[in-house]
């Protein structure tokens, strides 16, 4: 009779042939899909992805290119990160809404904001003049994408900045000083954890004695083997890595966040945490 262990090493080596087979047909016949396509020529974790997720447009080539890309469209990968920038932009206006019922004038840093897609829709939602956005990203092509996004939507409280986001001087010379910071995005492409703890004790420095940090964390993800078979944007495989949720709020409180709390999208793959001081 065979073991317990061995009936989950076959199960695991099925998983990984069939995940195997399937990245090797994405590559042969996904580039019908105008998604696929775009992945495999800028990186399926690129800024550019992140918006054609968002936008949630099914197109491609032939017929049947629309088909493989609306298939792609609705994987489980796909509507979690729909779900995470729902739940990162109900985070941010609450986060706004209290500030302001303070007295303040909301300034929001996004630290790796590529074109910041959900801050931008955030702020024309809420059609306040009020707040101040500094959207910052190594990503020239991101930043640029973003300028023509809050142009679009006729803001101007919304500016762009080439910077690195775990650059220490460059953080502390942001002004005005921000009272809000964010990281969305940013931590589920980091695989090394001490530059993760890194940023957040940077952000703490950031942010004034009653700041408040919202950051977003992959807890979960059913297809990393299949991620692993298709590129990201550097060219590499687009190595992906899941935390938990006590993990990475441990991490914001050691960084100095007294209080944390967290939700998870619908789907339970991404989080937002929501961290003050």
């Amino acid at each position: 009779m065979q073991s317990r262990k061995g009936k989950l090493m076959d199960i695991y080596t099925t998983k990984s042939k069939w995940q195997g087979a399937l990245g090797a047909l994405i590559r042969r016949f996904g580039q019908t899909s105008d998604s696929i396509r775009l992945g495999f020529q800028r990186g399926f974790d690129s800024g550019e992805m992140m918006d054609r997720i968002y936008h949630h447009q099914p197109s491609g080539r032939y017929g049947v290119g629309r088909l493989i890309d609306w298939v792609y469209l609705n994987q489980i990968g796909c509507k979690g990160l729909r779900g995470r920038k729902h739940l990162l932009k109900a985070a941010l206006r609450q986060v706004i809404d209290e500030q302001r019922a303070l007295g303040k004038s909301p300034v929001i840093v996004d630290v790796a904001s590529g074109p910041a897609t959900y801050l931008v829709e955030a702020l024309a939602e809420d059609g306040g003049s009020d707040v101040l956005a500094i959207c910052r990203d190594l990503d020239k092509n991101g930043l640029h994408r973003g300028r023509e996004l809050a142009s679009h939507y006729g803001l101007g409280n919304v500016r762009y900045e080439h910077a690195n986001a775990l650059d220490a001087a460059s953080l502390s010379a942001i002004s005005p000083r921000p009272t809000i910071a964010v990281s969305s995005g940013f931590y589920e492409i980091l695989l090394d954890d001490e530059l993760i703890q890194r940023s957040m004790r940077l952000l703490r420095e950031t942010l004034p004695p009653d700041g408040v940090f919202i950051f977003t964390t992959q807890v979960n993800h059913p297809q990393l083997q299949l991620i692993a078979a298709l590129p990201n944007r550097d060219g590499q495989p687009w190595i992906m890595k899941n935390r938990s949720v006590s993990l990475v709020e441990g991490w914001a409180r050691a960084a100095g966040f007294s209080n944390v709390k967290t939700a998870l999208e619908p789907h339970g793959l991404f989080s937002v945490s929501v961290a003050t001081l």
